[in-house]
């Protein structure tokens, strides 16, 4: 069943402030779990019980390549402390060529190895940049997906996908069965890079969150990178967007199987540049 997790990245001043404080109130929201970036100066051991108390889940973790480089065994050690092991790097320099592109995807190669070897699975947290065409016609993100499916999954960022003037739901039919963790976030309109509460935007999730679930989809992570205060109202009323989403999805589902065929999805908007 897919479940609804929240990237803590988009409470981070508050985390910073009250990390438990924070957890108990998107546990009382209703959320399944977090995906973590930071533990904020606490033991992994606290921040786990604080999960188990609240009946949340360490969906996954962000780091970025620094910390993959030299944090590596400490990281892992953390993971298994909070009972998860996926990590995903959160961010790269957008390569300027394909043969840059070339190059991090191979250092983004080894990195996974050595990430499997720790028994954890790397994953790839994608911004706009990685959907621009190269000079070779390719696009970062079409490079890592030739990876072999085992050492790399991707986590798409479907508001960013639509940012980059991509359609989010091609995306998640090329990437199917490697997407486990999805990141939920909206746009009040493509260019703006001004985000907003789930479904109070452009990127259309109603079509796009039954083709997540189709895709693979464990875990629909809301993010929101900058919200209006209070963050945690912005934090509920996209969690109320996407659990109705969800069983609008489940309706949809059980209607099918009864009448014996799909619901055919909605018609792909035309890409931008």
């Amino acid at each position: 069943m897919t479940q609804v997790g929240l990237q803590l990245y988009t409470l981070r001043d508050e985390c910073a402030r009250d990390l438990e404080g924070v957890l108990r109130a998107v546990a009382e929201i209703g959320y399944d779990g977090v995906e973590l970036f930071d533990l904020h100066g606490h033991d992994a051991g606290q921040v786990r019980a604080w999960l188990d108390e609240l009946g949340l889940v360490a969906a996954g973790r962000h780091a970025g390549l620094n910390a993959l480089d030299t944090q590596l065994p400490a990281l892992a050690e953390e993971l298994r402390t909070l009972g998860c092991e996926r990590i995903a790097l959160s961010w790269i320099d957008p390569p300027a060529s394909s043969d840059a592109a070339r190059a991090i995807v191979a250092r983004i190669g080894g990195i996974a190895r050595e990430v499997s070897d720790h028994g954890l699975s790397f994953g790839f947290h994608n911004h706009w940049a990685e959907l621009a065409e190269l000079d070779d016609a390719d696009t970062l993100l079409d490079k890592l997906r030739a990876l072999p499916a085992e050492l790399l999954w991707l986590e798409l960022d479907l508001g960013w996908v639509w940012e980059a003037g991509a359609d989010p739901v091609a995306e998640l039919e090329r990437t199917a069965g490697r997407c486990p963790l999805v990141h939920v976030k909206d746009f009040r309109a493509r260019g703006s890079r001004i985000d907003c509460p789930v479904g109070e935007g452009d990127v259309g999730y109603d079509r796009v969150l039954p083709v997540a679930v189709r895709a693979g989809a464990e875990w629909l992570v809301v993010e929101q990178d900058n919200p209006e205060a209070p963050a945690l109202a912005a934090v509920e009323r996209s969690f109320n967007a996407v659990q109705r989403m969800l069983e609008e999805t489940d309706g949809r589902r059980l209607d099918g199987a009864r009448e014996g065929a799909e619901v055919p999805a909605s018609p792909a908007p035309e890409r931008t540049k």
